[in-house]
């Protein structure tokens, strides 16, 4: 007998099917509580629709890894758990998704977490809710979730599984270009779904299977590819989002470190416990956010997140590329953020010159500096997670090789930027561009001095 199948309607998918366990999880208080996590955090003061959540991405994740699983494993054992991983992969996420990603790994408490080279704390997290969690326990046999963690890991199943799950053509990117496109209100992360699902092959080497491209879907791949690259530049970079993340990120790091906020401290100073994923599990954006602003507790992360509420965002005073540096300062500026001295030094430096040229008082926490990358969109082709393999006639060649298109572009042409953030109010848009060319000039040379007279890096990162 036919298993009967649930619908859900989905603006992305047109209809997601759900078995009766995949219903029994979703409707588990651990899984809506992503209901209330946003997945572009709060990229909606740029794009007004951009309210949608990990909640819907990741009913969308379990659906195109449930076609890609039906096309490419025979093993029906196997597809569900593909299915299972993709549902869960973001299980772990924390208030305004990956704001909180940066919080976690700054606050960890790493003499009871000693996490691997590629461990990332909320992977951890994720892992630790999906083996611990009681609600999860009633419907999954353990030797389930460990399965569950191992293909989210990378470390259990055949290649092909783990391409499915996170690889360059993975369900999860597949639906957040189609997702995060559709809510903000653009075209550049559309792609023909259909055309790349039934464009995969499963690839034999030896006693192992890989995700590959079969020749005549070389196109489909570009347009995916460009359209990932798109979306990096016109959204997931775009200046309101970086300055609003910028700004949770500073008001959650001043909430614990002068605030002395101790539920911002339970929240993100993950310990492995259980406790602490009991009252991790019950935070979202919302409570977050209700927390800072309707306690009473006046301080820095009370004023940021007024700010934020009433789309009163600090101005960009400083923006530029980092090519405009030689070889030696980009080397050390692309890694400022392990370097949190130098980076305080500049960002009170900054605050000196901006007091004097504005008359203005600007304490030295309300200037940001972000040093932020964008990848070639050659080096996007792969992401982090290995080429994509075109089978051609003879052999499976990589497809930044393969691609006509791809195959002129530099490589090594990566943009990279620093910008600094302010509370800088400016009368009319005239002053606000000399203002902003007089600051270009300025601060450069406020930077270079730093860098100049501050040559022993390490220590400026303890």
């Amino acid at each position: 007998m036919t298993k009967k199948y649930r619908e859900i309607r989905d603006p992305i998918h047109s209809f997601i099917q759900r078995s009766e366990l995949e219903e029994k999880i979703i409707d588990l208080p651990v899984f809506q509580r992503l209901r209330g996590i946003k997945q572009l955090a709060m990229a909606n003061l740029a794009y007004p629709g951009a309210l949608h959540t990990r909640f819907e991405h990741s009913l969308g994740v379990m659906h195109i890894a449930g076609r890609l699983a039906e096309r490419l494993v025979s093993d029906h054992e196997i597809r569900k758990l593909i299915r299972l991983a993709a549902l869960l992969h973001d299980i772990g996420h924390g208030p305004f998704s990956h704001v909180s990603e940066n919080i976690l790994e700054k606050y960890y408490d790493a003499s009871k977490v000693i996490p691997k080279s590629k461990d990332k704390i909320h992977e951890l997290i994720t892992a630790n809710i999906i083996q611990n969690n009681s609600e999860l326990a009633s419907l999954l046999s353990k030797h389930d979730c460990d399965r569950i963690v191992g293909y989210l890991q990378g470390q259990r199943g055949e290649s092909i599984v783990k391409d499915i799950i996170s690889g360059p053509l993975d369900g999860d990117k597949q639906d957040y270009l189609l997702r995060d496109s559709y809510y903000c209100g653009v075209k550049y992360g559309i792609f023909d779904i259909d055309r790349l699902i039934g464009i995969l092959r499963a690839h034999q080497y030896e006693h192992d299977r890989s995700l590959a491209v079969s020749r005549d879907g070389l196109y489909v791949i570009e347009q995916f590819v460009l359209a990932k690259y798109h979306m990096t530049t016109q959204v997931y970079r775009h200046k309101v989002r970086l300055i609003s993340d910028m700004m949770i990120t500073r008001a959650l790091e001043l909430g614990i470190e002068v605030d002395g906020l101790d539920f911002l401290k339970k929240l993100y100073c993950y310990d492995g416990t259980q406790a602490f994923i009991d009252n991790y599990l019950q935070w979202d954006d919302a409570r977050l956010s209700s927390e800072i602003l309707y306690s009473n507790r006046e301080g820095y992360a009370l004023d940021f997140f007024r700010r934020l509420q009433r789309r009163n965002l600090f101005k960009v005073v400083f923006s530029k590329s980092l090519r405009e540096f030689t070889a030696h300062e980009r080397d050390v500026l692309s890694t400022l953020s392990k370097l949190p001295n130098l980076r305080k030094k500049i960002e009170s430096e900054i605050t000196t010159y901006l007091k004097n040229d504005k008359q203005e008082i600007i304490d030295h926490n309300y200037v940001i500096v972000n040093v932020f990358s964008i990848k070639s969109v050659r080096v996007q082709s792969r992401n982090d997670e290995g080429s994509i393999l075109i089978l051609t006639d003879d052999q499976p060649r990589m497809f930044e090789n393969e691609s006509t298109l791809f195959r002129s572009i530099n490589e090594s042409e990566n943009d990279a930027f620093i910008e600094v953030y302010a509370p800088i109010a400016f009368v009319d848009e005239v002053k606000k561009m000399q203002h902003r060319d007089k600051c270009k000039k300025e601060i450069h040379e406020i930077i270079l001095d730093i860098l100049k007279n501050n040559v022993n890096y390490e220590q400026m990162g303890d």
